[in-house]
């Protein structure tokens, strides 16, 4: 790095602000943004992620909060967070394996 690109360091004005529950919760499930439609989308089509590899996910932000100098409020903030996140992803990890059991259960009545 030359002394212009250290003097006007484009990632100097980077924050670290804290998600809500909603924010964290639309990231991991790729929800879209409340003001963009599906049809405005130009974007390739997303890898679908499986509720294991959100699981996996949320441990690894698990162990990164660990691993580095949170603040304790800042990390039971985060912890919190991620406990409902966990919780949610196993909601939708249970309602899937229910309907998939129906699914399979009709399959083999017809």
């Amino acid at each position: 790095m030359d002394l212009e690109e250290y003097i006007d360091y484009l990632g100097e004005k980077d924050t670290h602000e804290v998600l809500s529950d909603k924010e964290i919760l639309d990231l991991a499930t790729n929800l879209e943004p409340e003001n963009e439609s599906a049809e405005d989308d130009d974007s390739t089509e997303l890898h679908q992620i499986s509720h294991q590899e959100a699981l996996n996910a949320v441990e690894i932000l698990d162990q990164y909060i660990v691993q580095n100098d949170f603040s304790e409020i800042t990390q039971t903030e985060h912890d919190e967070a991620l406990l409902k996140l966990q919780k949610e992803i196993r909601k939708l990890r249970i309602a899937s394996f229910k309907q998939s059991s129906i699914e399979t259960y009709f399959e083999l009545v017809d």
